[in-house]
């Protein structure tokens, strides 16, 4: 029997498990794959028929010399795919590795071969992704020296990249291991700072987590954090100036008490409308689905829990078609993917604990 292993489960043991990262004496053991001469790469159709449904980066910038990264990735292939499988690599990477780990009791991870390509690295595992189960998970592993003029840590990823990478992500992570006194930052394409929907911290490790991240890129930098002790009485003073001159402004923000109620009403009104709007968007792809909307609630049944499951990819890829022919528009596409690739990753757990329930 196929076994689905609980992603909830999986991204604790992720987090919690000890790093393993691939240094050169684990390369020696035909970890890399050398290549004197390497085709050029062609475009793999952007990931179009490509779902990660989780990715974990990992960046551990506690060396002054290296920042060593891992990524875990699982894709999902939706209907038959037959070319590479992509992932961009900074400047200067080295010590690359890439191997692939059966989510089943029992399995060691298998290395595989890659080619590379300035920052594009490509790997081939169609045969198995296209295996009906649960699908693998992928290991990218590689070491990013640092030189002279890096003053600090700094480490760029590109989720996307034109023309070869446009796989739909529908959860990030980014784990960042530092040392003591670094205080790590994330910013985005755009040099502004982000967070994650949920962040977690453990000593020296922070976790940021997304859900249907809408950056393509971004970079991990640290700052040291600001000694205010001295500026402390300065800052104090001038706050008791500022309150003084403020108290006039005060009275009047009283009287406009009303004014801000009034606002804030009309404000919850327009969101409730424009959820009833995205909730008629969804109506007609929901009829599409044809199956037992309450099969993961009371009763469920392995193999409709499957069939839904089938069903919703399908759907993805319609929702896709309808983007690309400008029948939804953008804004439509993404509301809708992100709420049929959240059903997708529920209806991936109700199966594996049915599967734990029927094995026991």
């Amino acid at each position: 029997m196929r076994l689905r292993l609980n992603l909830g489960i999986l991204i604790c043991i992720l987090l919690m498990a000890q790093t393993a990262f691939a240094y050169a004496e684990y390369a020696e053991d035909g970890g890399t794959v050398e290549t004197t001469s390497m085709p050029s790469i062609s475009p793999a159709n952007g990931g179009s028929n490509i779902v990660i449904l989780q990715q974990l980066i990992e960046a551990d910038i506690t060396n002054a010399e290296y920042t060593v990264v891992r990524e875990t990735i699982i894709f999902s292939a939706m209907g038959n795919y037959t070319t590479d499988l992509m992932s961009w690599i900074p400047d200067g990477s080295t010590e690359i590795l890439i191997s692939r780990q059966e989510m089943t009791e029992g399995t060691s991870p298998l290395q595989l071969q890659y080619t590379q390509e300035g920052n594009i690295i490509r790997f081939n595992d169609a045969e198995r992704l296209n295996t009906p189960g649960m699908p693998p998970m992928y290991a990218i592993e590689y070491v990013i020296p640092r030189t002279a003029e890096d003053k600090s840590p700094k480490y760029t990823k590109f989720l996307q990249y034109p023309t070869y990478i446009n796989y739909p992500v529908s959860n990030l992570l980014i784990k960042i291991i530092s040392a003591e006194g670094m205080e790590p930052i994330i910013k985005d394409e755009g040099g502004n700072v982000i967070q994650g929907d949920n962040i977690e911290t453990n000593v020296n490790e922070v976790v940021h987590t997304w859900s249907a991240p809408q950056f393509k890129e971004f970079t991990v930098e640290t700052k040291t954090p600001s000694n205010i002790g001295g500026i402390l009485p300065y800052i104090v003073i001038g706050l008791v100036i500022i309150a003084i001159l403020a108290f006039p402004f005060v009275q009047k923000k009283m009287k406009s008490e009303n004014d801000e109620v009034f606002v804030e009403s009309a404000s919850t009104f327009e969101e409730e409308k424009i959820e009833e709007e995205e909730e008629n968007d969804s109506e007609e792809y929901e009829d599409k689905l044809n199956v037992d909307e309450d099969a993961t609630v009371e009763k469920p049944d392995l193999d409709e829990l499957e069939t839904r499951y089938d069903a919703i990819l399908s759907l993805l890829s319609e929702i896709k078609a309808d983007r690309d022919n400008e029948e939804i528009s953008d804004e439509e596409y993404k509301t809708l993917s992100r709420k049929y690739k959240s059903k997708a990753v529920d209806l991936m757990k109700a199966i594996d604990e049915l599967q734990d329930e029927l094995e026991e």
